[in-house]
């Protein structure tokens, strides 16, 4: 392979290692809500390489929960109406605990759906390693607000949430387009009020209006830091000077 090959090929790696590199994105998002804390609210983070969207994952506030004055040990479970295991496998082990008229939180880990069109990108994590949400399958809580597997269509219920982001990927740090796209559906043991409503129903926001009237509020995303490739750089340098080195030696002839 001589010097003009190995050079080329040498400026490829360097420029594809360059090409991967992703920046990390914090997000936090607020939507309406009918509960005692008046909102739910969404912390979470993702990667960005310039054309994908990785490790999107964050903490969802539960939805209008059932409280009935008692406050979620650090195990996400509590004394009295709303105890036992059919809520406490859902809510997210906060270090500490929960303090009282805390909201419990859903960790949201799974990111199984993204898409582009144009400049906007969407995205979704899910609490559960699946996107069957609402009745019949699926997660489009704006047509179907009701909980997957309640409603007599033969499926058991996997007590799934959701948050949905939309960001423009020529500026992710201007949402005030995108704001107003986000969406969030829960659909777990503790949303909306209390056991005799979660049976069926979820809690749902959306622009145009989810169930109880929630809406989206805010949205920020901010970058936290570059993800480095490890050494990128070194490895061009180092291999063009190797490269450049044998070429000397090459043309210089004893005497």
């Amino acid at each position: 392979m001589n010097l003009k090959t190995r050079l080329s090929a040498a400026i490829v790696l360097a420029t594809s290692a360059s090409m991967a590199q992703a920046s990390v994105y914090n997000v936090s998002a607020t939507f309406t809500d009918g509960g005692m804390q008046g909102e739910t609210v969404f912390n979470g983070s993702f990667d960005w390489d310039g054309t994908t969207v990785s490790n999107f994952s964050g903490l969802l506030s539960e939805s209008m929960f059932g409280w009935n004055g008692t406050a979620f040990d650090s195990n996400g479970s509590s004394a009295g109406g709303m105890n036992g295991a059919a809520y406490s496998t859902n809510v997210y082990a906060k270090p500490g605990g929960y303090a009282l008229n805390d909201a419990p939180l859903l960790n949201l880990t799974h990111q199984l759906v993204s898409s582009t069109s144009g400049n906007l990108v969407t995205v979704t994590s899910f609490l559960q390693n699946s996107t069957d949400v609402v009745t019949g399958g699926g997660y489009d809580v704006t047509v179907t607000p009701m909980a997957y597997g309640t409603m007599g269509d033969g499926n058991i219920r996997n007590y799934n949430a959701f948050f949905t982001l939309v960001f423009d990927s020529t500026n992710l740090t201007d949402t005030s387009a995108t704001a107003d796209q986000i969406v969030y559906g829960d659909m777990t043991a503790l949303g909306l009020m209390g056991p005799m409503l979660t049976g069926s129903m979820g809690m749902t926001a959306f622009s145009g209006g989810g169930s109880m009237g929630g809406a989206p509020l805010s949205l920020s995303i901010s970058e936290v830091a570059p993800v480095p490739v490890p050494a990128a750089g070194w490895l061009f340098g180092s291999a063009l000077l190797s490269l450049l080195g044998a070429s000397r030696r090459k043309s210089v002839q004893p005497a």
